[in-house]
């Protein structure tokens, strides 16, 4: 996986202290962490403003 801020490597990585099940992603060279609720609200986000672009 490539990260969106810094084309650098995104790694995967364990967050026992958010749950034992928790996998983030984690940039090697800026530190960019995409956790799955980011992963979703940035999804989320998109569609939003495409429906709101439609309604105007």
């Amino acid at each position: 996986m490539t990260c969106q801020k810094c084309k650098g490597l995104m790694i995967e990585e364990r967050q026992p202290e958010l749950s034992p099940e928790t996998v983030v992603h984690r940039c090697l060279n800026c530190g960019l962490v995409l956790d799955p609720l980011i992963r979703q609200n940035r999804l989320g986000s998109g569609r939003v403003k495409g429906s709101l672009l439609h309604a105007a």
